[in-house]
């Protein structure tokens, strides 16, 4: 499913070349729920845009086969990158998002999904009148709701407290038993819990946690 050997990606900063990845490799060839867990700068959100196609990088990245850097339209179709506050149009409603979302449904029931989410009464609210919590389930909704079949979501449970993050671990394990292949990069030790597989990142590294 996905392949990544010897992954680097520099940035410059005030002229000065930053070391974001420094070789990072990892191989997962089935549908699991993987965290990967690490501070602030250590390179989480690098190496999921990276696999998104989203950067520049250096070394290979293949999904389903196919390397990302030189097929990045039909990798698109492939993966989802979930990135935090950056995906709904503040004047839709949480319908109208949804409604957008699930032209290319991956066989949820909607209405089942949202109930799940605790946003079934939040329909005809307006994106910009829910909290951060509120959105962010969104978001996780349309994630799961298209049909790519490796989903990439930074930081899932931002905004959410306890009881609703175990609900977004327990969701996001059950997409993962269909068949999808889910990488969090994450702050949140609860997600620990749900996960089939843990990673570590400092300074750009990736290690077995």
């Amino acid at each position: 499913m996905l392949d990544a050997i010897n992954v680097k990606v520099k940035y410059k900063v005030r002229g000065s070349i930053v070391e974001a990845l420094r070789g990072v490799s990892l191989r997962l060839d089935k549908p699991l729920l993987v965290t990967i867990m690490g501070p602030s700068g250590s390179g989480k959100t690098t190496l999921l845009k990276a696999i998104a196609g989203r950067v520049p990088y250096e070394g290979s990245i293949r999904v389903m086969g196919l390397e990302v850097k030189d097929n990045r339209r039909e990798a698109s179709r492939l993966v989802f990158y979930l990135p935090v506050g950056e995906v709904l149009i503040g004047d839709l409603t949480v319908n109208e998002s949804i409604e957008l979302a699930s032209m290319s449904n991956h066989g949820y029931n909607v209405g089942d999904l949202l109930e799940w989410l605790g946003l079934s009464g939040l329909g005809n609210r307006r994106i910009i009148e829910l909290s951060t919590g509120e959105r962010r389930r969104v978001e996780l909704a349309i994630a799961l709701i298209k049909g790519q079949v490796i989903i990439l979501i930074d930081e899932p449970t931002v905004g959410l407290d306890e009881d609703n993050a175990r609900r977004v671990g327990e969701l996001l394990k059950a997409a993962s038993r269909q068949g999808r292949l889910i990488i969090a990069a994450t702050h949140d030790p609860i997600l620990l819990e749900y996960s089939d597989l843990v990673y570590g990142m400092r300074n750009g590294l990736l290690h077995k946690y």
